[in-house]
């Protein structure tokens, strides 16, 4: 699983394209990786981990970081 982040970002860094622009690439319709990001979709995950992300980024910076 590792190699597979590992694959992930160094492609992510070398194409420029944005992760749903490579994501739309490797998605075939109605294929596992469609059915997973359909379910998660419906649950607002993109959502919570965009407001995660923004929480930690604003405590690091009262926390002067």
């Amino acid at each position: 699983m590792v190699g597979t982040f590992e694959g992930s970002a160094a492609l992510l860094t070398s194409t420029g394209e944005t992760p749903e622009e490579l994501r739309h690439q490797v998605t075939s319709p109605g294929g596992t990786t469609a059915a997973g990001m359909r379910t998660l979709e419906s649950r607002a995950v993109r959502s919570a981990f965009i407001d995660a992300v923004a929480a930690a980024a604003d405590r690091s910076r009262q926390m002067g970081r």
